[in-house]
């Protein structure tokens, strides 16, 4: 088991780059928590009614977690009463919305007067009938300051810009999503080890950690293989255009929609309801899950119905201009993505 998990660490400690051929900028990221700007986009806008209220808030040096407890507690609501769409870094100024499940009795000003004392921004309040659930967003608008770079950083990092909005990068997990010295994936392996089936957002989570470490660890391979802008036989892919998924048949009509964007291939995560691979491309999947002494009945047993993710980030709207304290990036992910992911490949700290 020990050799396992440090395997998975290693893995997602060392991630290859895409953009490995061109010198980085080096630099530092999140040196203030202003630095690194994030703005979550919803699927959809609340509709005006509803016993769900959707709050926006923009707040500094708070997780997501820790800002929908300090909700419920200043409203006297349960945990399962709030809801968001995902997690958010700590360290970053960022705006996210929480739904709050009030009477519809209960008006907006009672409830800026509840949260007045709060170290929040309230920019938006809106009735919906539903609660923000888990997944229940579209993306992330992100603005980055990347401090400590020399004086011809944006020309080192034209090139480096160039070759992802060209190529895209590895859809990696990034290493928060593993806590602090990785400790999450050892709590998943045991986790997985015993068996006992996910009960509730904590078990999930650790789950998902796991489900996280062997994605990256396909990928991983993946690209140490030469694949990363190659669509094999057997390959789940997904339109780009409806997000359908289907099974690759015909590689060389499928490699020419990967090329024009039309379509790009999926990873695993695992599960019993995850859509299949065939052929070559789901033998490189089993061996994954072989490495690890797993199987999907393991996460059957976990509660976990798994599912694809997007291999290849398309970051088509990357842009970087020099500022007299760094290197400021704007750009745009789809939920899920990672922003760190994209930075590394200018600065290399990990290379």
């Amino acid at each position: 088991m020990k050799d396992k998990i440090e395997r998975l660490k290693e893995c997602s400690r060392h991630l290859p780059f895409v953009t490995a051929h061109l010198p980085g900028v080096g630099g530092e990221i999140k040196a203030e928590p202003e630095h690194f700007n994030v703005e979550e986009i919803l699927p959809y806008a609340p509709c005006g009614e509803g016993e769900h209220l959707f709050v926006t808030l923009r707040r500094a040096g708070w997780n997501t977690a820790d800002v929908a407890a300090a909700l419920a507690d200043r409203l006297d609501l349960k945990s399962v009463d709030v809801g968001w769409g995902g997690r958010k870094d700590k360290r970053a100024v960022t705006t996210q919305t929480f739904s709050l499940h009030l009477p519809v009795a209960v008006t907006n000003a009672q409830v800026e007067a509840a949260l007045a004392e709060l170290p929040f921004e309230l920019l938006a309040m809106q009735r919906h009938r539903n609660k923000l659930k888990t997944g229940h967003v579209a993306g992330n608008r992100f603005r980055i300051l990347l401090t400590r770079v020399g004086p011809d950083a944006l020309t080192v990092a034209e090139p480096v810009a160039d070759a992802i909005r060209r190529h895209g990068i590895p859809n990696y997990y990034g290493e928060q999503r593993f806590g602090l010295h990785m400790a999450n994936i050892d709590r998943a392996m045991h986790f997985a080890e015993r068996g006992r089936p996910a009960r509730g957002k904590k078990d999930a989570f650790v789950v998902s950690v796991l489900q996280s470490a062997l994605f990256n660890l396909w990928l991983t391979e993946r690209m140490a293989r030469d694949q990363y802008q190659a669509i094999l036989s057997g390959d789940v892919v997904q339109k780009t255009d409806t997000g359908g998924l289907f099974v690759v048949e015909d590689v060389e009509e499928a490699s020419e929609r990967f090329l024009k964007g039309a379509i790009t291939y999926t990873g695993p995560i695992f599960g019993p309801k995850m859509k299949a691979a065939a052929d070559v491309a789901a033998q490189y999947e089993s061996r994954i899950l072989d490495d690890v002494d797993l199987s999907l009945d393991a996460f059957k047993r976990l509660r976990a119905p798994g599912a694809r993710r997007m291999a290849v980030l398309t970051v088509d709207d990357l842009a970087i201009r020099q500022e007299e304290t760094g290197l400021h990036f704007t750009f745009t992910l789809p939920r899920g993505a990672y922003a760190t992911m994209v930075m590394r490949e200018f600065m290399r700290a990990d290379g």
